[in-house]
Parts: C-alpha cells; structure tokens; sequence
C-alpha cells in the first residue's frame, strides 16, 4: 500500500520556477511602452534647444551692437581710423542700423556733456584769437578808371550778428576780415572773406558755429568729386584733388556731402554726371557766369536737367532754410532721410546764400541741423542746405601764397584734417574757391556793382 502521507518539506525549501518572457540575455532589454506624445510632452522636450538658439541669437546681436558702439567710439574721437571702420560697418550692416546705434551713443554722448559742462562751471572761449582793431567796412568805395568811367563797388556786408546768448564771448557774432581783393586800376581792395562764431543754442553754450563769408563776385566756385564718394551705380569717380592750374588762385576749400549710401543724393561737375539728381532736394549749383544759388531740385525752374547753364551741381537732403525760413522739420528724421541723424548733437556743416550774393559756410560740434540753421539764418543766409555731419568729415581751410610759400589756416583748431588732402587726393567730395576779377560795367556806365 502506497504511502498517502505527503513529502516532508526542507526548512526554508522553495521551489524555483523560471517563467521563460523572464529571462534576458544579456543584451537583451526590455522595451519600455511608448507614450503617446501630445503638443505640451514636444514642446517640454524642444524647449532647451530653443533657447539655447535664442541666446545665440542674443549674444551674436549684443557682440554686433558693442562692435558698433566701440567703433563710433573711435570714429567720433580718432579720426580717419574710425571713419574706415564705420564705413566698413556700415557697408556690412547696413546704414539704418549703424545710425541707430551712433545716434544712441551721441544722445548719451550729448547729456554727458551738459552735465559736464553744468557741474565744472567751465567757461567757452573764443576758438582763435580776436584782433584788437577790426576794420568793417559799411560804405562804398568809388575808384576812378583811366576811361573817366566811376565804378562804384558796395562792399561785402559785414553786419554783426545777433548775439543769442549773453554775456557774449569777445568777438562772438563780429565779422573778422581774413583776405582783401587786389586793388587794380579800377576796383579798390576790399575785404572778400570774413570768418566769426556764433552760439546758437542756449541749452549747449558751449556748442560753438565757426563761419566764413565769402564776396562771390572776387571768386569762383568749383565741385570736385573724390575718388570714391559721393559713389552710387554708375561707377563714375572724380580726381578727388583740386587741379594745379587752379592753386595759385586757391583761397579756400571745405567738405562736401554726404556718400551715396547716405541718401543717393546727385552730384554734376563740368559736364559728368556722378549720380543723377533727386527731385525736391536741395541743391547748391554754379552757372557759366559764375553765379552761385540755392534750391530744390524741380522746385526752382533753374534747377532741371535741361539746363545748359549750369556747370555744376551737388545735392544733400531737404532745405535748411526755404526763403528765410528755417525748415520746421529739422527735428524729423524721415523727412530728411534714415540715416541722417538730424535730431543728434554732432559736428555739422551747412552752406547758404544770403540776401546779396555773399555764401556762408557754417560748421561747428554739439549741432542738430536746428541749432546750424539758427546760426546760418542769423548769419543772413536766405536759403541753405546741411552738407557733410560727423567729426572727421567736416573742415574747411583757407590758403594763400606768400613768397611762393602756401600757407594753410583751418577755420576751426578743432577740425580734422589738414587742407593737403584736397591738393594730394581724397575720396571724398569737396568744393573750392579761386580768386577772380570781376566783369566790370560796360564803357561808359557807370554803376553800383553790389554783391550779387
């Protein structure tokens, strides 16, 4: 009979039992259960990748705008190295942006140097020495001819301007005689060109506008393109130099306009056309006769491209000043273009006609084209145009020869530059000034020849 009675267990005994889906091999694993990714789960796990590009992106824009400001930086305070490097700038990134930033920097630049100016109590002196004794001729001077003909010559008017803020300093707004005419047989000598300064803005007292004044009916006009400016598509560049022929009469030479990038703004010497006008710009030409006026191109009949008459032409921006009157929008960026940084304080330069003929060049630091037109309009110009801005482009010098020897003055110490680059090449565009005897009245009558 088969024992029934079941086995006797061991103490702690378990019996081991493999389940097959158990056992791995080991390279072998399990998978885990895919989830179902919804919107939320895509976005938890793109999330860091995203922002990892944002800051790239963050740090690419933040090393583009510190190059931009190191650069202006340099540009504003050390010359023709700077100036290179924010063309080059602006070349790559495009002018809007580079002015963006340059305007930032000179916002910041212009409250620093109120503050300054307020908490150091400093005090603006006159940018040259004041002559003791001033001559400022108010009357006519009749000169006998050998053909009993009386030719009456008005000279060049040299009122003192309105001074806007007092106490003046010495000299302020007093027309100081640079050059005088050649006396001949019948044209007495008179004073041809003046220079003064004047302070326009009362909240920058320290914002000084040096001046000249020249009697366009002793000289002649002339526009020379650079060898790389003003530029534009149709790939035609001037000598950048003033010829030889003309430096023996050289009285004086200052900038031009700003580059094509800047506003496409046209340009037309001795029959070439570097870039073709704009309309309703303004406008300094020079006729065949030598006259010199002011306007906007399309606006003033004399200012279309059908004109024989005229031998040169330069263009930059809107009016200054339209017909004594300064031009409201001055403190409208894009009524004078995006790049032109009208409402920031910086060096400036302007050129006018006055009432009788006279130009005035005007140029000066801490200027918005507000505080230039104020100074020009005091200096009695009827219209006016801004031409070049920025430190290292705005100059102006004035030459003569003394025993064969050129003597070269800058207008302001101040100013970069020193009037060679006009006579050795520059890339920039400039006008200039030669001496010339006036066309006197025909024989036998006898007139008043005033400015004209």
């Amino acid at each position: 009979m088969k024992n029934l009675q079941s086995p006797v267990k061991k103490p702690f005994e378990v019996k081991r039992q493999y389940t097959p889906s158990l056992v791995r091999s080991p390279f072998q694993f399990e998978e885990t259960p895919r989830r179902v990714r919804g919107p939320h789960t895509l976005a938890k796990r793109t999330k860091p990748a995203s922002k990892r590009k944002k800051t790239r992106r963050w740090l690419i824009s933040a090393s583009i705008l510190v190059l931009l400001v190191i650069v202006i930086v340099f540009e504003q305070a050390s010359g023709q190295g700077g100036a290179a490097l924010a063309d080059m700038l602006r070349a790559t990134l495009g002018p809007t942006l580079t002015a963006q930033v340059e305007s930032w920097y000179l916002g910041i630049n212009d409250t620093f140097h109120q503050l300054q100016y307020h908490v150091s109590g400093q005090k603006t002196t006159a940018p040259w020495t004041i002559q003791s004794v001033r001559v400022t001729p108010t009357s006519t001077s009749t000169h006998p001819s050998t053909s009993s003909t009386a030719v009456t010559f008005a000279p060049m008017q040299l009122s003192p301007l309105q001074v806007l803020i007092t106490p003046a300093i010495d000299g302020e707004g007093i027309w100081q005689p640079e050059v005088q005419s050649t006396a001949t047989t019948n044209i007495p000598s008179l004073p041809i060109i003046a220079r003064t300064f004047l302070r326009p803005d009362p909240v920058r007292p320290y914002a000084i506008v040096t001046m000249l004044r020249f009697d366009t009916r002793f000289m002649r006009l002339h526009m020379v393109a650079g060898t790389t400016e003003p530029g534009g598509p149709r790939g035609v560049t001037g000598s950048g130099i003033i010829p030889v022929a003309d430096r023996q009469a050289l009285l004086a030479a200052f900038n031009g306009g700003f580059k094509y990038a800047d506003g496409q703004y046209g340009m037309m010497s001795n029959g070439v056309t570097y870039v073709p006008a704009r309309p309703n710009t303004a406008t300094i030409a020079v006729t065949k006769e030598g006259q010199i006026f002011i306007g906007a191109w399309g606006v003033d009949p004399r200012l279309t491209a059908n004109n024989p008459d005229l031998v040169a032409w330069r263009q930059n921006a809107a009016l200054l000043i339209n017909h004594e009157v300064i031009n409201p929008l001055t403190q409208d960026g894009a009524a004078w273009g995006g790049t032109v940084l009208n409402s920031t304080y910086t060096w400036r330069s302007g050129i006018g006609i006055t009432a009788d003929g006279s130009l005035v060049y005007a140029a000066g630091n801490s200027l918005s084209a507000q505080t230039l037109g104020v100074a020009l309009h005091d200096a009695g110009a009827i219209m006016a145009m801004q031409t070049d801005i920025n430190p290292y482009w705005v100059r102006a010098f004035l030459y003569s020869y003394q025993q064969q020897q050129l003597s070269i003055t800058k207008l302001n110490p101040s100013m970069q530059g020193t009037g060679y680059e006009y006579l050795n090449g520059t890339g920039r565009d400039f006008f200039y000034l030669t001496y010339a005897t006036p066309t006197l009245p025909a024989r036998g009558a006898q007139r008043e020849m005033t400015p004209q």
